[in-house]
């Protein structure tokens, strides 16, 4: 509607200005008539003025209007926006397109406090910065963490520690990297990631890092109290035997206060001490097997890593218990994706591995009729998984967490270091080992390697 009448407007202003411009020639040709002719050039000025002034107006509200929005100046209203002037529809959607503007501009500034809030706020250290290696943003929790107030460029970590700003200059974008820092002004020990932001022309480096101390101190405590707990029962359980049968064997041999005369000895006191004996030397021996899976458990060797064929590897495994396989019956299948799979890991010691869950899975299925144990090999991408199912008893869920503690075990004859050393053995391989089971129906250890 105020486009039509702004086109109206127009019209006859232009109408009018030819019809002037007509007569104004007419007498200045036919009747030369000066004073009429300095009237209708006075009149065309004037009609020229009025048409450039009513053009220019509404030039000058739309400039003025990108103007406030520009200098981000959202709070003003353009009035007069009920007239029936060509400009009052205008200046109607100017003042809703502002409303607009404004609002997106509160929900914006709402959305950058909270955001605000949450990076202050939370307990992790956040720092970015660009290629010049100019800082664009530090929180709070990085500051405390660093110890500093001030940070401007990566070398001024140099103040704090030196290994800390090359070691920000060389971490890859996706990468998490743990970092000790030793030096005077900053002991501890962080957990460093990164990520790339491209804002525009720039690409900005966002660091995240936390003191993981707390954490790794309360798990080793945790770890340590349950070493002990376990330490102590094997311990306590052969000692105290011992301690009673050898009260009971001084018995034997004392009466009262005095050591018993040769000829107060029975033979039947010699053969239940003789059998005492055997008990001591049996515990002994069990208490010294213990201490050397201890020693065993502590002491693994570095991996000497080297291509394995996994084809190779799980044939020869599975050789080694061949005997049982036919024996028993048991179905054992082997499959391989793709066939001319390599692994790079340590050969005997994940050999070790194998043979350790290999030898679980025979024990659990030993009371099943059709028993079956399937190992599968597949690579995705740069992970290599190995998994040994089978079809046995299974692992209750509520000690399910605790097979890979340090002699944990559920058997009569375990010494409980099979599983913990795989899991050590898994570690030192850049591996993980992982379990899971549904009693009676499936059992699955999972091998999962980063093979880059």
């Amino acid at each position: 509607m105020a486009y039509n009448r702004f086109t109206i407007n127009i019209t006859i202003r232009i109408i009018l200005i030819t019809t002037n411009c007509f007569f104004l020639v007419t007498e200045y040709i036919i009747r030369d008539y000066y004073l009429t002719i300095i009237n209708l050039a006075i009149l065309l000025l004037f009609q020229t003025i009025l048409l450039i002034r009513y053009v220019r107006k509404m030039n000058l509200q739309i400039v003025d209007y990108f103007d406030l929005i520009k200098n981000k100046e959202s709070g003003f209203r353009l009035k007069n926006i009920t007239g029936k002037d060509s400009f009052s529809s205008l200046r109607k959607r100017f003042n809703e397109t502002n409303q607009i503007i404004q609002d997106i501009r509160i929900e914006n500034e709402i959305q950058t406090n909270y955001l605000n809030h949450l990076v202050n706020y939370v307990n992790i250290g956040l720092l970015s910065f660009d290629e010049s290696e100019k800082i664009h943003f530090i929180n709070p929790e990085a500051k405390r963490i660093l110890g500093i107030t001030n940070l401007f460029k990566i070398d001024d970590l140099n103040i704090v520690n030196s290994n800390f700003a090359n070691f920000l200059r060389h971490i890859h974008p996706g990468q998490s990297e743990v970092i000790e820092l030793f030096e005077p002004a900053l002991k501890q020990k962080l957990s460093v990631s990164c990520a790339l932001l491209n804002l525009k022309d720039t690409k900005i480096k966002l660091i995240s890092f936390q003191n993981i101390d707390k954490h790794l101190y309360k798990n080793e405590i945790e770890s340590w109290n349950k070493l002990i707990r376990i330490l102590n029962h094997e311990i306590m359980n052969s000692l105290t035997p011992i301690t009673s049968l050898s009260k009971t064997m001084k018995k034997y041999f004392f009466d009262g206060q005095t050591v018993k005369d040769l000829k107060d000895i029975t033979p039947q006191t010699i053969s239940r001490t003789v059998e005492g004996l055997d008990i001591i030397e049996e515990r002994g021996s069990g208490l010294i097997s213990f201490v050397n899976s201890y020693r065993k458990l502590s002491s693994l060797p570095e991996p000497k890593k080297t291509n394995i064929k996994v084809g190779k590897l799980l044939n020869k495994v599975k050789d080694l218990f061949i005997d049982e396989i036919e024996s028993k019956n048991i179905d054992l299948k082997i499959e391989i994706m793709p066939v001319d799979l390599i692994l790079f890991a340590d050969k005997d010691q994940i050999t070790q591995v194998l043979i350790n869950i290999i030898r679980n899975s025979f024990e659990a299925i030993q009371l099943k009729e059709n028993g079956a144990i399937h190992i599968n090999a597949s690579k995705i991408d740069d992970e290599i998984t190995l998994s040994i199912t089978d079809n046995g008893t299974g692992i209750p869920s509520d000690i399910l967490n605790d097979i890979f503690i340090p002699f944990y075990t559920t058997k009569d004859s375990g010494s409980g270091i099979g599983l913990s050393l795989s899991k050590q053995i898994m570690k030192l391989n850049d591996g993980t080992i992982s379990v899971s089971s549904i009693p009676n129906i499936k059992t699955e250890f999972k091998l999962l390697f980063k093979n880059e």
